[in-house]
């Protein structure tokens, strides 16, 4: 026989039969043996037969109008369950309370829950209704269930009847007594016999099993089945336990792997979490996703919730949600390109001001050929950004102290200390049109213009931004006022004079701070403002004391006064890059005649002038690098700056390998006849007109070539567009009394 129990250590079914007693019988022989025993007394098998028929015929009946009273009571419950009314489910129930065969009857709503309740129902009803059956005849009773549909056939419920069948077992006895007293004793005893002997030798060792198989089936890893005989019952029982040991054998090392597993989680500095096919998060999910998502990482909640917070509409929740159904219907070969498509990273905000950066990974979790989960893994390198990007400030800052100590050493102090004085006299030009009071013309706004336009340009050269800043503003204050009087047709304006003043004087200061930080930074001290090869007030000496004579002394005076052509563009290679790269493109700065002396005056306002003429080649003339690639020319463009040594003075080109100058544009921008190509090629140097379209910091008012023109008017030199230049764009700058007339029609 067989009991469930809590057993001893678990052995092998081999060892189990082993130390049992007793031969071993098949259940087939033991049936053998009953049926022998049957076939002696056909008289009580045909009684019984007849008994039986008799039996079902009244439990039958019986089932029939339990199906037709669960039919009715269904139907009679759809109303309130479909509106939620228990008092109106009970009250139809209540109505079964005069039916005496009524053991018990229970209704269930759609989420499982009781609603109304009569009688005392017996346990296991969930498990006979979970199993889908409608009817089921039992020794002692009907169970009768049925399911509670709306018209729409819509479920609401789930009704369950139970009937006693007591009256019919008693008549059942009734008839058998009296069938009995005419079969005989004999064949009353050997029915009761082959009865007993079906139930204790199969009906219970088997519901034994059945229960113990139930109670695995809900956890109990410690349930086991004694076996009593050595029949293939107790086999089936020897291999059952061995079953439940080695379940609960593999679910003890499951869980260890799980808690190493999750204990490897927890230690790892990746947020860790798992979704499905639907993107809904399982409860895998380490304790660091844990503190940094908070209450997105819970069981239920989608990944895109986690990440992208919880509007569903937002372009990257979306997109994520696209990728999802990708993933899990792409094959599993294909899953890491489809990997790729997925976001790498994100900003992701924990709490208000509490911004983290994410570096997300996306690993597949394989059941079969299929990919079954997704694990999700979130790195935190906020920190990491960060330090990135102090590093990053660090090294801008150390190179541009190098490149100021390259500058000092190539001899850029004097250049900055020439910068400095031509800087203040144009401040104080700016001041003294400022101060004259009274309304200002529009010659006066584009001599200021002009001004301030050269100081921002040599201002950024030597990295002076907060500088550049201030001129700036002045700047484009100065714009719109100008902008104003010509949209006005005024011949003059009238400024606030105050303000502009407060303003340049914050120029003014700053310039002079920039001094102090350049005297700060040098080894020398103050002295660096006023050191070159001489002293240059000996060289202006010297000059005075040798002009207007000829001779050797003079040439060497000259030449003494002079700088090298290569010390004036010191500054520029290094800054041509960065400009290009705000335009969206790539050029560079070529020099050559390096060697090549300037004279003195030319050498003082030769810096501004070639910004302008670098400036301007890289906001007009080189091109971006999909166009040039276009054009089959390199994406790295190149401006040259040459100095070309000559008697008694140099001549200076600057030119670029560009889309050269367009001069219809720019006599379309003006109003100018395209086909006076003499008035065409003074048209870049005329105040305000440009062929850029919109204002940048490189060009676009209009005011740099004319800005260059002037101060070297002012210095005796002129400047002059080449001609003869098939492509690019080259300017030369000779002494006024070289320059070529152009003449028109050339």
């Amino acid at each position: 026989m067989l009991d469930a129990g809590a057993a001893s250590t678990p052995s092998t079914p081999d060892r189990q039969r082993a130390g049992r007693a007793g031969v071993p019988l098949g259940i087939g022989v033991k049936l053998a043996a009953a049926t022998v025993v049957v076939l002696t007394s056909v008289t009580v098998l045909v009684a019984n037969q007849v008994i039986e028929k008799t039996r079902d015929d009244l439990v039958s009946a019986k089932a029939n109008a339990a199906s037709m009273m669960a039919d009715l009571l269904s139907g009679s419950l759809t109303a309130p369950l479909d509106f939620g009314d228990r008092d109106a489910a009970q009250g139809e129930l209540d109505q079964l309370r005069s039916n005496r065969a009524l053991i018990g009857a229970i209704a269930w709503g759609s989420d499982a829950e009781p609603v109304a309740k009569v009688g005392d129902p017996p346990e296991g009803l969930s498990v006979f209704i979970a199993r889908g059956a409608e009817n089921q005849v039992l020794e002692r009773e009907i169970r009768v269930a049925r399911a509670v549909v709306r018209d729409d056939g819509r479920r609401l419920g789930t009704l369950a009847l139970v009937f006693s069948l007591d009256p019919e077992n008693a008549a059942f006895a009734a008839a058998r007594r009296d069938i009995l007293e005419y079969a005989g004793l004999v064949g009353a005893v050997t029915a009761f016999l082959l009865l007993g002997f079906a139930r204790w030798q199969i009906v219970r060792p088997l519901s034994r099993l059945v229960d113990a198989a139930r109670r695995l089936g809900e956890g109990d890893r410690t349930v086991r089945v004694r076996v009593r005989t050595n029949d293939e019952l107790g086999r089936l029982a020897d291999v059952f336990n061995a079953m439940s040991s080695a379940i609960l054998e593999r679910e003890g090392k499951l869980e260890m792997a799980t808690e190493s597993l999750r204990e490897l989680f927890d230690n790892m500095r990746e947020a860790i979490v798992a979704f499905g096919p639907d993107g809904r998060l399982g409860v895998e999910a380490s304790k660091h996703a844990r503190q940094l998502f908070g209450e997105r990482a819970e069981a239920g909640r989608h990944v895109a919730e986690l990440l992208y917070g919880d509007d569903p509409l937002s372009v990257e929740s979306q997109a994520l949600r696209q990728w999802i159904d990708a993933a899990f219907g792409a094959e599993l070969d294909l899953f890491p390109e489809v990997a790729e498509l997925a976001p790498r990273s994100l900003w992701f905000e924990r709490a208000p001001g509490d911004r983290r950066f994410l570096r997300l990974e996306f690993c597949p979790v394989v059941s079969g050929q299929q990919v079954a989960r997704v694990m999700l893994l979130a790195t935190d390198e906020t920190e990491l950004r960060r330090l990135e990007a102090s590093v990053k400030t660090k090294d801008e800052e150390h190179a541009r102290q190098i490149a100021a100590m390259r500058r000092l050493v190539a001899g850029g102090g004097q250049v900055f200390v020439r910068f400095v004085e031509i800087s203040r006299e144009r401040v104080a030009r700016c001041a003294e049109i400022l101060g004259a009071g009274g309304r200002l013309g529009a010659a006066d706004l584009d001599e200021l213009l002009q001004q301030l336009h050269t100081l921002k340009g040599e201002a950024r050269s030597f990295d002076l931004e907060r500088l550049a800043d201030e001129v700036m503003t002045l700047e484009d204050e100065l714009a719109a006022v100008q902008a104003r009087a010509r949209s006005e047709d005024e011949l003059s304006v009238d400024l606030g004079a105050a303000t502009l003043r407060a303003r340049l004087e914050r120029v003014a200061e700053e310039l002079a701070r920039a001094q102090e930080t350049f005297v700060d930074a040098s080894p020398v001290g103050r002295a660096v403002l006023d050191q070159i090869t001489v002293r240059r007030t000996d060289v202006s000496r010297l000059g005075e004391l040798l002009a207007g004579q000829g001779g050797e002394a003079a040439e060497i005076a000259r030449r003494l006064a002079s700088r090298p052509f290569g010390e004036v563009l010191a500054a520029l290679v290094e800054r041509v890059p960065r400009w290009a790269e705000k335009e969206g493109k790539r050029a560079c700065l070529e020099i050559e005649g390096r060697e090549v002396p300037v004279p003195a005056d030319l050498a003082g306002l030769l810096p501004g002038v070639l910004i302008h003429l670098v400036r301007n080649a890289i906001a007009h003339g080189i091109e971006t690098p999909d166009a040039r690639a276009q054009a089959g020319k390199p994406e790295l463009g190149v401006i040259r700056a040459v100095c070309a040594e000559a008697q008694p003075l140099p001549t200076i080109v600057v030119e670029d390998d560009g889309r050269g100058l367009d001069l219809h544009a720019l006599a379309a921008r003006a109003g100018v006849d395209p086909t006076d190509l003499r008035r065409a090629r003074e048209l870049p140097f005329a105040p305000g007109v440009s062929t850029k379209g919109d204002v940048s910091d490189l060009a676009g008012r209009g005011v740099g070539l004319s800005a260059v023109r002037a101060d070297l008017l002012s210095v005796g030199w002129l400047i002059e567009v080449d001609a003869s230049r098939q492509t690019g764009t080259a300017f030369v700058i000779r002494p006024r009394d070289r320059a070529v007339p152009l003449s028109n029609g050339d």
